[in-house]
């Protein structure tokens, strides 16, 4: 046998007692960071937020532990936890790690981000989100709902007698669901046949379900999850769900919907049958979620307040029309809290917008072990401003198809 299959082999070997030699290693690991946690709120900073990159290390070779194959993890992951991390934190958005645009609300409006690191600012917009292929960006400001070129050129606008809020495109690109005050309502891509959907609905942004018909999911002002024709404005089904919640999300084939409360995660199938109903632990409370535009994994912000810890949990939403067994793996934890999540067109790489460390972390698949920190994230789309600039929002990271998205 040559050296390459024996290699291989060696690698992909289980090793003895894997399992209770990688709990032990998550408890030392975890314990070793914990006091750094204490020393830092006890006034000693051996460790101080400002060097995020030495735990970016450690955390991540944790995660990806927990997600690499058997006899690839162990060695490895305990040699990064031991030593600092092999990319430091960069000062500045340079390029992005993979293809694709983000689109990013911040105090100073809507900005677009190329690859290459540089940036456009569309205007003075609160909220914003992506056309499908990135093509447009629809936006709102006040009273109105724009649609804009990703350069910023403005295509159309519609003004409302409410705030308008929580815009989403359809799939196909030719509805957009938004909010106005607390009504559902729905327009043409093109700003024509405006229309009421419903009234007395909750402030969360619809979700459109992937496919040729135009089925929108919304949450009504009872907490209820309602499906209905956006077209012919029949409701298909409504379901109930454990908590209050703040997010839906459809998975790629359109096959499920996912809801993301406070107080935990609920996954529906096509037709409303439930799937999956996970609450947290006492004492644990959800953030945001995204799911993988490639494989539908759905991607989770978990945070302990007691702790002031927040950690991103990976769940494979693939069941083949059976109910979800899979367990959340943990992918990252740190300290503080975490904001939003954006996966890249390609679905290898995770944005990870760390609020309380002011840096946006790219996380890669969990065998390539890989990650890119970007620090001072306030500042760059606050040019001008004090150093207190707020953090921004990301809005998505748009698309597979654009011309710069090529690896």
């Amino acid at each position: 046998m040559t050296e390459p299959p024996i290699r291989e082999a060696m690698r992909s070997a289980p090793l003895p007692d894997e399992q209770a030699a990688e709990q032990r290693a998550w408890q030392l690991v975890g314990a070793a960071f914990e006091h750094d946690v204490k020393q830092q709120r006890r006034g000693r900073r051996p460790r101080r937020m400002a060097r995020p990159a030495l735990i970016v290390g450690v955390l991540f070779a944790v995660g990806a532990a927990a997600l690499t194959p058997p006899g690839e993890a162990l060695g490895e992951w305990i040699s990064d936890a031991v030593r600092p991390a092999r990319a430091p934190s960069k000062p500045a958005l340079t390029s992005l790690p993979t293809g694709g645009r983000l689109l990013v609300t911040s105090s100073q409006g809507a900005w677009v981000v190329q690859r290459d690191g540089s940036k456009r600012r569309l205007g003075r917009y609160t909220e914003a989100g992506w056309s499908p292929g990135g093509l447009f960006v629809v936006a709102t400001r006040g009273r109105q709902l724009v649609a804009l070129e990703p350069g910023g050129a403005v295509r159309w606008t519609l003004a409302r007698s409410a705030p308008v809020t929580r815009p989403a495109w359809s799939p196909d690109g030719f509805r957009i669901a938004y909010l106005s005050g607390s009504s559902l309502r729905a327009v043409a891509g093109d700003g024509t046949g405006d229309a009421p959907l419903t009234g007395e609905v909750a402030p969360v942004t619809p979700a459109w379900r992937p496919g040729a018909e135009h089925v929108l999911a919304y949450v009504n002002r009872l907490g209820t999850i309602v499906v209905r024709n956006g077209d012919t404005g029949n409701r298909l089904w409504r379901a109930r769900t454990f908590g209050s919640p703040t997010r839906l999300l459809w998975s790629p084939d359109g096959a499920y919907l996912v809801v993301v409360s406070r107080e935990g995660v609920d996954v529906f199938d096509g037709a409303g049958a439930p799937m999956i109903d996970r609450a947290l632990p006492a004492g644990v409370q959800t953030g945001t979620a995204t799911i993988n535009p490639v494989n539908g994994t759905l991607a989770l912000v978990r945070y302990r307040p007691t702790l002031d810890r927040s950690e991103v949990v990976t769940l494979p939403l693939d069941t083949g029309g059976g109910p979800i067994r899979s367990r959340p793996r943990r992918l990252f934890a740190g300290d503080g809290r975490f904001g939003d999540l954006a996966w890249s067109p390609d679905g290898r790489w995770l944005l990870l917008a760390w609020r309380d460390a002011n840096q946006w972390l790219f996380i890669r698949s969990a065998r390539v072990n890989k990650v890119q920190a970007i620090s001072n994230v306030g500042r760059q789309f606050d040019p001008g401003g004090d150093a207190a600039a707020p953090f921004p929002r990301v809005s998505g990271w748009c698309c597979a198809q654009s011309p710069d998205s090529q690896p």
